[in-house]
């Protein structure tokens, strides 16, 4: 019978120093390299975690089982190794040696043997790790966070099975990936045990422990549990509905794939304050509470935010956790389909609405506003080390990748699409696999050569630009790329052509660099895109610009309606419409739209020009509105954009007494808080008062926490302010990251923007700790913070120079810092996209 030889680390275990040979080598750098993911994959197999967490005495116990076929040196991941209490490993009672080094416990080759090997680890836990509140906490490991938690194999494509158990303090609840099979209690502890998992990669396992309520849902085919912390009626009032969406996502996942959910159970806990919308782990799904709990007058966006976040982690079951990447460069795979299915699941749900609104809405809006950004990426992007793996997320794998699905199931057509989905979850369940794999497989069911269509779609960055060049009856429709690359983005569009008698509509199969088409001698006007289905920067000359701004209303249809408010709103973002020419357009569209969604998309453009070109007047207007708008969502729009935006006394005046009152029908205890942090910069010698009156009405103790912290961003003392930043500066006190991002802002606020400039610069050296310790958005949150409020020269040059002065920073971080920064450029005459323009109006 084997024994386990315990040996104390600091004393009876010989730590043994990095070799040269491993210092050079690339498998021993910090963080995940791709050489030692790859290494690993090829040699060790049968992987199996043993992890036993005591979440009140603070320490956790990992055995690692795992398969070599010849005796190696074995590289663990684990970042905190200071943590490291005792290491133990099977043995006849020889003593054994380890190393420490660059966030990793490395066994030598000759303690390891062909066959099955283990070795276990006795450690401390890290708060972080535990997203530690008062009586609550979760994990939360994408994309390489599993090693801050415990020793591993941090990789995707090592797939594992987890037993998990758990003490907790006796009233707590715990939720893990699979159902609990046993309790011990023991005085005021518990030890709770969960039922082995299916193989799933180390940044889906997680847990969850803390005061929770919890409600079951049961139709006789579903059957799945809630856990939340809301303590609100009318907010819980809306769990049927989100039960029923989830089990409404799951059926419709479950016929398109004609796989049943793979795994044991569907539970999820709604959490306050978690950084991300939602997170897919299996049998436990993460869901942040305000996209969740709604207030009492939802808009229909946030009704549609919901159900797409719902079906879009409820997709992730089969395509990410089910079938899971290989490496983080393909992490946008699972995001492409979740996004693209959860579009599609959304549907039938709401028959009322026009769902191409909502794709432009939800999809090509935001991946304009980051593509015609100086830090644009490709879809698909090179990836070294996990380290650097939370920085490849963003817009463009969100929502410019749907986009790009979505042609390329055009042109396979939907049958065969489907039936390549199906073979690829049939080939690689429980499994990984590349883009190129999935590649493969479409290119099997259609003779369209969806390889090349990836080769530009996928793996360029940037997006076409598009003219209209007249000769007579001939339009010429022209693509080319602003960075001279010899590239063509294959896609059909449809234009109209406005002529003094009326409009002709043509679809334009734009496959090569340019195309010809017939039209009318009497051309007033080219309207670029009125299907919504195309995707590029359309560029107008000022004819065609003129009668947008002065027309856009009298466009019938509403897709091309909010496709045309997107063609100028991609214009106004590359400096070559004016703000008082994109204003005047927003006001118009406010006026007399009556679409909720298009209204939606007009209001929260408002605020950007607002500080350019609002007048009282203006204000009086939108404040008229706000409470005679046909639309009823508008006026809470409205509402909401008036108090970030307001500058005039008598605007101001009349949003403190709505607040003062609280109890206006259309706004929710969200609301009034954000109104409170407003009010109280505006108002800088009431902070005391606002502050105080504010959160004796809030009634739920989460959310006031949540004020407690984000309000001290609100006040107008100078050295309260210089402290609170660099509070910020220190990991442990911005833990609940939206809540320090939204502090960051306040401090930044736009009428702040002179005495604010001083925190640009050590806002940005920071950067680079904010990737190392926080979450994968936190980086571009922390940054777009820091920068998005600014339009001063004095901002510019503080970004300018610090890129100047590291002329060798990350170029993943220095796109998150390009993009945030893309207003100060555009205002300070920096833009690509305009030079493109008036080339090419110099050249016509």
């Amino acid at each position: 019978m084997r024994r386990y030889i315990f040996t104390t680390l600091f004393a009876l275990f010989a730590i043994v120093a990095c070799t040269p040979e491993q210092s050079a080598d690339k498998r021993f750098d910090e963080g995940v390299s791709k050489e030692l993911a790859e290494w690993r994959k090829a040699t060790i197999s049968d992987v199996e975690y043993d992890l036993v967490f005591d979440l009140v005495e603070n320490s956790g116990v990992v055995r690692i089982s795992f398969a070599l076929d010849v005796p190696q040196d074995v590289v663990i991941d684990f970042r905190n190794t200071e943590l490291v209490a005792d290491i133990f490993v099977p043995g006849e009672g020889l003593p054994r040696e380890a190393a420490l080094h660059n966030e990793h416990i490395i066994i030598p080759s000759y303690q390891t043997k062909a066959g099955k090997n283990s070795v276990g680890v006795l450690f401390r836990l890290d708060n972080q790790s535990l997203n530690r509140r008062n009586d609550f906490l979760y994990t939360l490991l994408v994309p390489d966070r599993a090693r801050t938690l415990f020793p591993c194999f941090d990789q995707p494509d090592m797939k594992a099975t987890y037993r998990l158990k758990l003490t907790v303090p006796k009233s707590w609840v715990a939720v893990s990936n699979t159902a609990i099979e046993g309790v011990e209690e023991l005085d005021d502890k518990k030890t709770i045990t969960f039922a082995p998992t299916e193989p799933l990669s180390t940044y889906l396992f997680s847990f969850v422990a803390g005061e929770f309520e919890q409600r079951t849902y049961d139709d006789g085919v579903h059957r799945f549990t809630a856990y939340y912390r809301e303590s609100d009626p009318k907010r819980l009032a809306q769990l049927p509905t989100i039960f029923e969406q989830v089990a409404s996502s799951l059926e419709w996942l479950e016929e398109f794939t004609g796989i049943d959910y793979p795994f044991a159970k569907y539970d999820f806990v709604i959490l306050p304050g978690f950084q991300y919308g939602g997170m897919e782990h299996t049998g436990a799904t993460l869901y942040n509470d305000t996209q969740m709990f709604l207030s009492e007058n939802p808009t229909p966006d946030e009704e549609l935010r919901r159900i797409q976040l719902i079906a879009h982690e409820t997709a992730h079951m089969w395509f990410g956790d089910y079938v899971t990447m290989a490496w983080f460069d393909d992490v946008w795979t699972k995001e492409v389909f979740a996004n693209y299915f959860a579009a599609r699941i959304t549907e039938p749900l709401f028959p009322d609405i026009n769902h191409r609104l909502n794709w432009l809405k939800s999809y090509t809006t935001s991946s304009l506003a980051e593509d015609l950004t100086l830090g644009t990426t490709s879809i698909r992007q090179p990836l070294d080390n996990l380290r650097n793996a939370g920085l490849v997320y963003g817009n463009i794998i969100y929502c410019k990748a749907p986009i790009m699905l979505e042609k390329m199931v055009d042109i396979m057509g939907e049958a065969a699409f489907r039936n390549a989905v199906r073979e690829y979850l049939a080939t690689y369940a429980y499994g990984n696999a590349t883009w190129d794999d999935l590649v493969a497989i479409f290119d099997r069911h259609t003779e369209a050569d969806i390889a090349e269509f990836s080769r530009v779609w996928v793996n360029e960055k940037s997006l076409p630009y598009i003219s209209f060049k007249v000769d007579g009856k001939r339009l010429t429709i022209v693509q080319s790329d602003i960075y001279e690359r010899d590239i063509v983005w294959p896609q059909k569009f449809d234009i109209e052509v406005v002529t003094a008698s009326g409009k002709e509509r043509h679809t334009i199969k734009l496959y090569d660099k340019s195309v010809d088409i017939e039209a009318a001698d009497d051309i007033v006007a080219v309207l670029p895109n009125v299907c919504g289905r195309g995707y590029g920067f359309f560029s107008l000359d000022y004819d065609s610009k003129s009668w947008l701004v002065d027309n856009l209303m009298t466009v019938e249809d509403e897709s091309a309606r909010m496709s045309l408010l997107l063609t100028l709103h991609s214009l106004y973002d590359a400096g070559v419409l004016g703000d008082s020419w994109w204003q005047c357009a927003l006001l118009d569209v406010v006026r007399k739209e009556q679409n909720p969604l298009i209204l939606s998309l007009a209001i929260g453009y408002l605020p950007a020009t607002w500080r350019v070109e609002g007048s009282e007047a203006d204000e009086q207007e939108l404040l008229a509105l706000a409470e005679t708008h046909p639309v009823l969502s508008a006026r809470r729009q409205l509402w909401r954009a008036l108090y970030t935006m307001a500058e005039s006394e008598s605007v101001v005046s009349e949003i403190y007494l709505v607040w003062e009152r609280g109890e206006h029908p259309l706004l929710s205890v969200d609301d009034y808080m954000s109104m409170a942090y407003e009010l109280a910069i505006r108002y800088p010698d009431r902070y005391d008062y606002i502050e105080k009156h504010q959160r004796e009405r809030i009634a739920d103790a989460d959310r006031r926490s949540r004020f407690d912290y984000i309000v001290r961003g609100a006040t107008s003392d100078a050295e309260a302010l210089d402290a609170l930043f660099e509070e910020l500066l220190e990991p442990a006190n911005r833990r609940t990251e939206p809540w320090a991002q939204a502090t960051l802002a306040l401090i930044n606020h736009p009428l702040r923007g002179e005495s604010s400039v001083k925190y640009i610069r050590p806002a940005l050296e920071e950067l680079q700790e904010v990737q190392r310790t926080g979450d994968i958005f936190f980086p571009r949150n922390w940054v777009g913070a820091a920068l998005s409020s600014h339009r001063s020269e004095a901002a510019y040059c503080e970004v300018v120079d610090f890129l100047e002065d590291n002329p060798d920073y990350p170029q993943l971080l220095k796109n998150k810092i390009l993009q945030a920064a893309h207003t100060l450029y555009r205002v300070n005459g920096c833009s690509a996209w305009r030079s493109a323009v008036q080339s090419d109006e110099d050249s016509l």
